[in-house]
């Protein structure tokens, strides 16, 4: 693994467990194998997994949580470039999506995934994580407006379910 990104998913651990979804004890990342690629999508993944490579649960959990924690920088990029409200909500919304299906493409037992997309359907009425409009209408409904709304969704993007991280050991 990059040296900054297992930097920034052990600090994450560090300085904010239940952010994280991790304790003090666990803050602790394997080393990514260097003959184990990282899929940059969902279709990568599924490339990959037709030509036999596997990715244990935890190892597709680890990829998530490195580019959940990467999304912190870009919205400080986005925030220098003055990047509209609206559109770092977006754009925020975007990565964590594609990092949700990479990752789920990724998993190699299929009756995890399909936990995971019970819950979500239960959650949010999809099987693939809430809707940007989903987001959007819930934080109306807890009386946020205009910008403050969007930059709810900006924030929630960079947060993990800490159940799901601490079942696989983070």
């Amino acid at each position: 693994m990059r040296s900054w990104l297992r930097f920034a998913l052990v600090a994450l651990c560090l300085a904010g467990p239940a952010l994280a979804g991790c304790s003090r004890e666990e803050a602790t990342v394997e080393a990514w194998p260097d003959a184990l690629p990282r899929p940059k999508d969902a279709a990568e993944a599924e490339r990959l997994e037709q030509t036999g490579t596997r990715w244990t649960n935890r190892q597709a959990r680890q990829l998530y949580l490195e580019r959940v924690a990467a999304i912190a920088g870009e919205v400080e990029r986005w925030k220098a470039e003055q990047i509209p409200a609206e559109e770092q909500a977006r754009r925020a919304y975007q990565l964590r999506h594609d990092a949700r299906m990479t990752a789920r493409a990724m998993m190699s037992d299929p009756a995890e995934l399909a936990a995971l997309q019970e819950r979500d359907r239960a959650k949010y009425g999809n099987p693939d994580g809430p809707t940007f409009d989903w987001l959007l209408d819930r934080n109306k409904a807890k009386g946020l407006a205009g910008e403050a709304a969007f930059l709810a969704i900006v924030e929630s993007a960079q947060k993990t379910d800490a159940g799901v991280n601490q079942s696989l050991g983070f």
